[in-house]
């Protein structure tokens, strides 16, 4: 039997798009981390403070087990995907992985599962490159999600392997060929409402071209800033919502749905579930998933002269996988189970 932290990405996150990677990791990992003992440990809040971890140490130099001791000394310690890994991490404070001086030792050595960037630079600040150096492990190679990552990763001294998001890892050749390539009826769509990725003018025409192909429309809302951003935008406000991962599955499986939308993990999870998905791309995360895995994607300023064209005609769901890859980074661990 292995000890295993499983740092859970999608806890304390304000981003569903968190859940479905977690979910999709533990689906995909789950012949490693159901055969071994597992304890789940936050990324998104400083889970231990200096005083504790000082204290831990008290406890185990007198021979007493700790909770922190666990963790400092498990055997496999997996981050669980998602945009962790921060370029800049000097004076930055909304990064999404909490890592401080006083609990890197409860990370260290930890094993990144399909992760990708915070940003777009192509190399870290100096306190990044302290930081990583210190808690990702030396002896077993990452899974990332893009090159850019593995460029980045390998800046470190790591050995990396782009696998692909583990979100994809599910949608093989026989998966897509279930996933229909003419229109549906009705279509589930999404928004962005970080400020930073919002366009209204692109979005509303979006949003007008999708209620004018399709029956039903309904929104996934990912985060609470896309309902608030959706309110503002012209037709959005009678658009009916989805919050929940169990209904929108519940959706996708019973409706006759197409998924249009700059929510790319939504529009991976509509692929999951076999509707047809068409992801706007509007940051570096859905042009390195189209490059690595042959997402299908539309550029946001596309959408004006080609996205109806699209919506109305057939075109096949064929995500390239790396098969050898991702089979390779988990053979590193498969050989353990006992």
């Amino acid at each position: 039997m292995k000890k295993i932290v499983i740092c859970d990405t999608a806890l304390a996150s304000s981003n569903v798009g968190d859940e479905i990677i977690l979910d999709s990791i533990c689906g995909n990992m789950s012949d490693i981390f159901d055969e071994n003992f597992s304890l789940r440990l936050a990324t998104h809040v400083n889970n231990f403070s200096a005083k504790q971890v000082a204290h831990s140490y008290v406890k185990q130099f007198l021979h007493k087990g700790t909770k922190i001791k666990y963790f400092q000394q498990a055997d496999w310690k997996f981050i669980c995907g998602t945009n962790l890994i921060a370029q800049k991490r000097l004076f930055k404070i909304n990064t999404q992985w909490k890592l401080y001086p006083s609990n890197l030792s409860v990370y260290k050595n930890c094993i990144l599962i399909g992760v990708g960037t915070y940003g777009s630079a192509e190399k870290f600040d100096l306190y990044g490159r302290m930081i990583y150096n210190k808690v990702l492990s030396r002896q077993y190679a990452h899974s990332v999600r893009d090159e850019l990552t593995k460029k980045l990763i390998e800046s470190l001294g790591r050995r990396a392997i782009n696998t692909g998001c583990p979100t994809l890892w599910s949608l093989t050749p026989e998966h897509c060929r279930r996933i229909p390539v003419g229109k549906a009826d009705n279509c589930i769509i999404s928004v962005s409402g970080y400020k930073p990725q919002t366009d209204p003018v692109n979005d509303a025409k979006m949003i007008e071209i999708v209620r004018r192909n399709y029956k039903d429309v309904r929104v996934w809302i990912q985060t609470t800033e896309d309902e608030s951003y959706l309110e503002r935008l012209p037709g959005g406000s009678e658009l009916k919502r989805i919050y929940s991962l169990k209904r929108y599955r519940q959706a996708l499986q019973e409706g006759n749905y197409d998924y249009v939308g700059t929510r790319l993990h939504g529009g991976v999870f509509a692929m999951q579930n076999f509707s047809r998905s068409l992801i706007i791309s509007i940051d570096h995360r859905a042009e390195g998933f189209h490059k690595t895995n042959n997402l299908p994607i539309l550029r946001r300023e596309e959408i004006s002269d080609r996205l109806e064209s699209v919506i109305q005609s057939e075109f096949a769901t064929e995500i390239a996988l790396d098969s050898d890859a991702i089979a390779e980074f988990k053979s590193q661990f498969s050989g353990s189970v006992q």
